[in-house]
C-alpha cells in the first residue's frame, strides 16, 4: 500500500544525496498520500542509497505511524506541523546545502537578487532551535507563511511544493542563488537587490511571458 509514494521518497532521497545537497544520512524529505492526512517520510538515520521501498514508513500529521516498522525522521514533527498549517503543500525536502547553511550561519535570509528570486521571493532564516524539537517545527511552519522556502538557522534549507520534483528543482535553485550571494557578500562590496516594487512589476511580466 502507498507504494508510488514510498518509491517517490527512494528516489529522491537519492537526487538529494547524489546532487551534493546532504552527505550522509543528513536531511530529509516526505510527500503527502493524495488529498489525505497522511504522508509519506525518510526513516531516520539510514543512508540514502541503502533505502527500498519497505523503509519508508506512512505517518499522519500527528506524528502516529499508520504504516512501516521503521522509525521515521527526526524532523516528523516539522513534516507535520506544514502539512496541517498548508493543505495546498504536497511535498516537503530539507537539505543541508552548503550555501544557504552558510547563511543560516550568520542568520542572513537569502534576498531577491536576481530573476530566480523574483519568482521564488525573499528566503528568511527561521528562528534557531534544536534538531527534532516541536519549537524548531514551530518556528519553521511560522516562517513558511507566505513563502515557498525557509532557511532554518544554524541548519539548512527547507523547500515545499506541489510534488517533490518541484521541491527539490526550488532547493536546486536556492542553493545556486545562495552561492551567488555568499560570493558576492565575499568580495566586501555593497551588494544591490532587487526592490520589492521592481519585483513585483518583473513577477507579473515573467508570469505572462516566460514560458510555452
Amino acid at each position: 500500500m502507498y507504494e508510488e509514494y514510498k518509491k517517490e521518497i527512494v528516489e529522491y532521497g537519492r537526487k538529494i544525496l547524489n546532487s551534493n545537497h546532504v552527505v550522509g544520512t543528513s536531511g530529509n524529505i516526505s510527500v503527502r498520500i493524495g488529498n489525505t492526512s497522511l504522508f509519506a517520510i525518510t526513516p531516520s538515520g539510514m543512508p540514502y542509497e541503502e533505502l527500498t521501498v519497505d523503509d519508508i514508513p506512512i505517518i499522519d500529521v500527528k506524528g502516529e505511524r499508520i504504516e512501516g516498522t521503521k522509525k521515521p525522521s527526526i524532523e516528523v514533527r516539522m513534516h507535520g506541523l506544514i502539512y496541517e498549517h498548508y493543505p495546498d503543500v504536497r511535498a516537503i525536502v530539507h537539505t543541508h546545502s552548503v550555501y544557504t547553511t552558510v547563511l543560516s550561519l550568520i542568520r542572513k535570509s537569502l534576498p531577491i537578487i536576481n530573476e530566480t528570486m523574483v519568482m521564488v521571493g525573499d528566503v528568511p532564516v527561521a528562528e534557531f532551535a534544536r534538531t527534532g524539537s516541536l519549537e524548531l517545527a514551530e518556528n519553521v511552519t511560522k516562517a513558511l507563511k507566505g513563502r515557498r522556502a525557509v532557511i532554518l538557522a544554524n541548519h539548512g534549507l527547507l523547500c515545499v511544493g506541489k510534488s517533490l520534483k518541484e521541491s527539490f528543482a526550488l532547493c536546486e535553485e536556492i542553493e545556486r542563488d545562495a552561492q551567488i550571494y555568499v560570493l558576492a557578500l565575499s568580495t566586501g562590496m555593497s551588494v544591490h537587490i532587487i526592490p520589492e516594487e521592481e519585483a513585483k512589476k518583473t513577477r507579473e511580466w515573467l508570469s505572462k511571458n516566460y514560458g510555452q
